[in-house]
């Protein structure tokens, strides 16, 4: 250390610096996977647009995701055609951006509990490192961290008390994309607990039409914007896409999947319901480690409990887990590590392909036991959460080095006053004299 320093060289730089090059390899890396969702959905939407007039496509029906990433998208299609950028490079590249935007907000909340620049640093670090964030944006070409960074933002705001912003954040999160609604319990929670007002949650669906208004003026029917989520929910009819949910015991036939589906859907209402009634009713104070504890909590308990859900739509869990650990680090540093495994292993089966005539071997991944992670991971969360004597910690200040303190000047006494003297009581006489006669 005393090296580096002589060298005008700060080790911690360094090594923040060496970290930030070992995430942008990382992904510069995967540059060239070509996932088969980006195939199969995003390349030929895109071509739909770059054929239909590029805004103009915007009136049509031709992708399940909902337009605010289809704007982006179409930005990113004409810069494709007017350029020799990759329409591939292109979309990855906005969803890398958004994972710096992540972590940005990640390292922001951590900064809340400590006042020590490092460890805000390590946590949003951890967040650029996480091998699924990676995967996700550079390999797969997803939007989950466009979605999920708006949340963290949304939360970040929240535990400042910035409650408008917050709620803005959270309706651009939802505006991309559904699945950020696993977190939107906490604000029930903060409303029955009159910590926000309704008049704030009617920020986030004035911001979902907000954004449906440019595709409306295209000639998009208001209907299919306003209720587009709800069509989509019927797309995929299996309890479980790879995903370490509660569905990864249940196989039910064919002919039953419906009635799993809506008991599923119900018993995760309820869920939500009673752990938020636990959360009012026994005046658990919501200070900004209860805060994040419960968005933690509910990004676990709600995919865990529904239907139909990818290993995808854990990626706020895995975020929010970070965070929560870097809050309680003694004891939730193995919450991270079980999540992020349980949601890592589930990534498996799209780089092997284990059904294709060339690989032929049985399914590499034991979903069971990747449920059994996930639901350690969500008991020992919402232990802490529920714990009574669970101590709100303070901000931590940064060590600092003592000062050394200046030299006292010599004290001088000051110079004893005289002591009047002490004079023993004197005794009167009286002496009578006889009177003088003149």
């Amino acid at each position: 250390m005393t090296r580096f320093r002589a060298r005008g060289l700060n080790p911690d730089s360094l090594l923040l610096l060496s970290l930030i090059a070992v995430a942008a390899l990382l992904r510069f890396s995967g540059r060239h996977w070509v996932a088969g969702d980006f195939s199969v959905f995003i390349q030929p939407w895109s071509r739909y647009i770059a054929a239909h007039g590029y805004f103009a496509a915007l009136s049509d029906n031709f992708a399940d995701y909902n337009v605010p990433y289809l704007y982006l998208l179409t930005l990113l299609t004409w810069l494709h055609t007017h350029t020799s950028i990759s329409l591939l490079y292109l979309v990855k590249g906005l969803s890398m951006v958004f994972d710096v935007v992540l972590a940005y907000y990640a390292a922001r909340i951590v900064g809340l509990r400590w006042a020590d620049r490092r460890i805000a640093a390590l946590g949003g670090l951890v967040v650029l490192l996480l091998p699924t964030v990676v995967i996700n944006s550079s390999y797969w070409a997803q939007c989950d961290s466009i979605y999920t960074a708006f949340t963290v933002a949304g939360l970040y705001y929240l535990l400042r008390d910035r409650l408008w912003l917050s709620m803005l954040f959270f309706g651009l999160a939802i505006a991309f994309k559904l699945q950020a609604i696993f977190v939107f319990p906490l604000l029930l929670v903060l409303l029955l607990a009159g910590r926000i007002k309704l008049r704030h949650l009617t920020v986030i669906p004035a911001v979902y039409l907000t954004l449906a208004i440019p595709a409306w003026l295209a000639g998009r029917p208001l209907r299919d914007l306003v209720l587009i989520y709800a069509d989509q929910s019927a797309e995929y009819q299996a309890l479980s896409k790879h995903a370490p949910t509660l569905f990864a015991f249940i196989k039910p036939a064919a002919g039953v999947l419906p009635y799993f589906r809506s008991a599923g859907v119900l018993f995760t209402a309820a869920a939500v319901l009673v752990l938020a009634y636990v959360v009012v009713l026994r005046r658990i104070p919501l200070d900004r480690l209860r805060i994040v504890l419960l968005a933690t909590t509910y990004s676990i308990l709600v995919p865990f409990l529904l239907p139909g859900m990818h290993e995808r739509y854990f990626m706020q869990a895995e975020v929010l887990t970070v965070i929560a650990a870097l809050y309680l680090p003694r004891k939730l540093w193995p919450v991270p590590l079980l999540v992020q495994v349980a949601s890592l292993m589930c990534y498996v089966p799209y780089f092997l392909d284990p059904k294709h005539p060339k690989n032929p071997m049985p399914e590499p991944v034991n979903y069971q036991l990747l449920a059994v992670l996930m639901l350690a991971a969500l008991l020992i969360t919402g232990a802490n959460l529920l714990r009574p004597d669970q101590p709100a910690p303070p901000r931590t200040e940064p060590a600092v080095p003592p000062r050394p303190e200046p030299a006292a000047p010599p004290r001088t006494e000051p110079a004893a006053r005289p002591v009047p003297e002490q004079r023993s009581p004197e005794t009167t006489v009286a002496v009578l004299q006889p009177p003088v006669v003149i």
